[in-house]
């Protein structure tokens, strides 16, 4: 097994813990959904609360969406501003509803404060990271149940020294078939970050650089 096949099945829950910068600006869209592309890009095709991959979702994308940071009924002169959405499963983002967050994750990443245990859960070291696990339910049984099947799946897998073996986990690690290609959309009112369309993962995979897994 590779380093980059490693690192990955060791990160596979693991949040970042430190804010990235955006690599995308899309303005002018009407709709806040408009701006799921950019979203499902600029977070790697997961939800920012508990990880759960597109590649892992039965209908793919079409069980995430785009979620506000500061609420619509809060902040409505921000629902349309880019950097205030972000990639959520479904389920987290209806569990949210327009509570307001504990801490502010473009500011302050889950990853500072968020640790999984051997048993699937999720806990934090501070009351903050606490309360978005209560607030998006973030232990919830099916999550922590579903988390455990990843997680020994990857146990197994790793624990094999068979070819097929290998494959497996690269196609349970690997980035969606369906990338969306950025170049092509054209946000109304422009993009305030252009260059983040050459480093989006459709235009990666492209030019032969997107990695098999993440």
């Amino acid at each position: 097994m590779d380093d980059l096949l490693r690192s990955a099945c060791d990160r596979v829950f693991q949040h970042a813990a430190a804010p990235p910068p955006r690599r995308h600006g899309p303005i002018g869209y009407s709709h806040h959904q408009s701006y799921k592309p950019w979203l499902r890009d600029e977070f790697l095709f997961r939800c920012s609360y508990c990880l759960w991959r597109e590649r892992w979702e039965v209908d793919g994308h079409h069980g995430f969406g785009v979620e506000h940071v500061q609420p619509q009924s809060a902040a409505a002169e921000q629902r349309l501003d880019y950097d205030n959405l972000v990639y959520a499963c479904n389920t987290c983002n209806s569990t949210r509803r327009d509570v307001p967050l504990p801490i502010d994750p473009r500011e302050e990443p889950p990853g500072s404060h968020l640790r999984l245990a051997a048993d699937g859960t999720v806990h934090g070291t501070s009351k903050a990271e606490e309360d978005l696990i209560d607030l998006c339910r973030l232990n919830r049984p099916l999550l922590v149940t579903a988390r455990r099947r990843i997680l020994s799946l990857i146990a197994v897998l790793r624990a094999s020294d068979r070819p097929e073996a290998v494959e497996a986990l690269k196609d349970l690690l690997s980035f969606p078939s369906d990338l969306p290609d950025l170049g092509a959309l054209r946000p109304p009112a422009g993009n305030a970050r252009p260059g983040g369309v050459t480093t989006c993962c459709f235009e990666r995979r492209r030019r032969g650089e997107l990695p098999d897994v993440y």
